[in-house]
């Protein structure tokens, strides 16, 4: 699964790729939660999200956790950030890959709004990814029309 995780990641990067840095930066909707109001907001968000899911499945398996605080200013920035936290994310797996079908859905995570199997969790996070990407296709097509 961590193949279509990269997958989705590298989608969002691609469309990262493809903006201008005050695209990037326009808060073109300041009527949402601020997460949602800018290109650079909806990155920051899914970064700090990467750790978070990757943390509660570190947290479950008693290794380490990271808790460093994100900031990103600029794509280029946003680009690196998602490459860590997808090597983070990898890392996390480290000695997890052999885990049987019985184990991913035995493996029980719980966390701040839910509880996940270890394969659930893994799920969420992939399209977490992919339901921002697509919100970030929205907010360029509406600041295109403004």
């Amino acid at each position: 699964m961590t193949d279509e995780y990269e997958k989705a990641l590298n989608e969002l990067k691609t469309l990262l790729g493809e903006i201008t840095g005050d695209q990037f930066n326009a808060v073109v909707n300041s009527s949402v939660k601020e997460d949602f109001q800018s290109a650079r907001n909806i990155v920051t968000h899914v970064v700090k999200s990467g750790y978070s899911y990757a943390n509660y499945i570190r947290k479950r398996f008693g290794n380490t956790i990271y808790t460093n605080e994100i900031t990103i200013n600029s794509v280029h920035e946003a680009l690196l950030q998602l490459d860590k936290m997808f090597h983070y994310t990898v890392e996390t797996f480290e000695d997890k890959w052999l885990l049987s079908d019985d184990e991913l859905l035995n493996t029980i995570i719980k966390t701040s709004w839910t509880t996940y199997d270890l394969e659930a969790i893994i799920e969420h996070s992939i399209v977490h990814i992919l339901r921002h990407r697509r919100q970030i296709e929205k907010l360029l097509m509406k600041a295109k029309q403004n």
